[in-house]
This record gives structure tokens, C-alpha cells and sequence, in this order.
């Protein structure tokens, strides 16, 4: 169980990650691979949000795309459902050259990932994942 403070910034009435999708995680792999892929996800986080602010400085469309796609199954799959929403409507944004949206939606992403990283973080420490 998270505690409260790990609350979606972007949808307040949601939590950082659904246990439900956590709980598929377990049921696929064992503790000791499933915190693998927890701490593989947290470690590839900030380059995949460095990518995108760096997509979003040279508006490359494109490229924000290409990195928010991937983000966007991975975060999903830690039940991270918020920041894979966000991930998704980067994604839109960026092939769509939506800088207006992209501008909008880089600062929640990354509140929201901070938020992420923090409840995964947390869960890694304080359970058995």
C-alpha cells in the first residue's frame, strides 16, 4: 500500500501507481524480477525525461514522439497510468507540432514522474514490491 502523499500532481483523485496494474507485475514475475524491472524502469527515467525536455528545446516533434511512446508503455506497465496518459498526449503533440500542448504538458510530466519515481522509490524500500 502507498501512503497519501504518493497522489497523482496531474489527477489529484488518483494515485502515483495503480496497485491493480502492480499487481499483474507480481503475478507475472517473482519478487526478486519484479524489482529489476522496477529499478530498470526508475533508472531509465530521467534519460527519457531529458530526451523529451531536449525533444521539446529544439521542437522536434518527432523525436518527442518517438521517446514519449515508449515512456508511455513502460510507465503504464509500472501502473504508472497518469504519467502514460501524459506520456500519450506528448506524444500526440509532438507529431501533431503542437508546441502550445507540448509546453503545457512537459512540466506535468515531469511533476508527475518525480511523483512516480517517489512512490516506486518507495515501494522498492518499504515492501517486498
Amino acid at each position: 500500500m502507498l501512503s497519501p502523499h504518493h497522489l497523482s500532481v496531474f489527477e489529484p483523485s488518483q494515485p502515483a501507481i495503480n496497485p491493480e496494474a502492480l499487481e499483474l507485475l507480481r503475478e507475472d514475475l517473482d519478487p526478486e524480477d519484479l524489482v529489476r524491472v522496477v529499478l530498470l524502469y526508475l533508472d531509465k527515467l530521467p534519460g527519457r525525461l531529458s530526451a523529451m525536455v531536449s525533444a521539446c528545446n529544439n521542437q522536434d516533434g518527432a523525436a518527442l514522439a518517438m521517446v514519449a511512446h515508449p515512456m508511455k508503455s513502460s510507465s503504464r506497465q509500472m501502473g504508472a497510468m497518469v504519467l502514460g496518459t501524459l506520456c500519450e498526449r506528448l506524444e500526440y503533440a509532438g507529431r501533431d507540432h503542437n508546441t502550445t500542448a507540448v509546453v503545457e504538458l512537459l512540466p506535468v510530466l515531469q511533476q508527475e514522474a518525480a511523483v512516480v519515481q517517489n512512490a516506486l522509490r518507495w515501494l522498492v524500500d518499504n515492501t517486498a514490491v
